[in-house]
């Protein structure tokens, strides 16, 4: 009798582990999806705001096209608020990318921003200034937009999600 009972009070456990593995399984779906929702918002949000205050300024928006067509035209000050104004962008757009390739954004929303990005270097200025500012930005955005600037418009492959670069055995590779 004592064994029927064990093996009862086994069984009655057993169904409670599995029960509480499914549902933080569910949980834990959960939060991911919502953790997603919130990296989206986030870099929408980020991207929006500069957008705002770019557009609301007109000065910000001629140095910005005055310094995309020829960085080197620009006097001191000039080349300082297009420095501004492309690092501002570019470090939203490393954000995205980052929250990208570790899975928070999904390849959807990434494609529109790798786009949004990548027109950014349609420019001969921007390419210039590139060159120039590229080492502060992680390696893995660095080999991003290398790898895009290179082959032209962006090709399906460089906006799919691919291990970090030190995953490739690449991370010293930043130029």
């Amino acid at each position: 009798m004592l064994d029927a009972l064990g093996n009862i009070g086994e069984f009655v456990g057993g169904v409670a582990v599995v029960v509480t593995l499914l549902y933080l399984a569910a949980q834990i779906r959960h939060n991911t999806r919502s953790n997603k929702t919130q990296s989206w918002q986030a870099a929408v949000a980020s991207v929006s705001e500069w957008s705002r205050q770019v557009g609301m300024d007109p000065e910000s928006v001629r140095i910005l096209q005055s310094g995309s067509a020829d960085f080197d035209a620009l006097f001191d000050l000039e080349r300082a608020q297009f420095n501004l104004l492309m690092s501002s962008f570019l470090r939203n757009c490393e954000n995205i990318h980052y929250q990208f390739i570790n899975g928070a954004i999904d390849e959807s929303t990434w494609s529109g921003f790798a786009q949004r990005t990548l027109s950014f270097f349609d420019a001969p200025g921007t390419r210039d200034w590139w060159s120039i500012t590229s080492a502060a930005y992680s390696p893995e955005f660095q080999r991003f937009i290398r790898e895009a600037v290179s082959t032209g418009p962006a090709p399906e492959a460089l906006i799919r999600r691919s291990p970090p670069a030190t995953e490739q055995g690449t991370a010293t590779d930043t130029k």
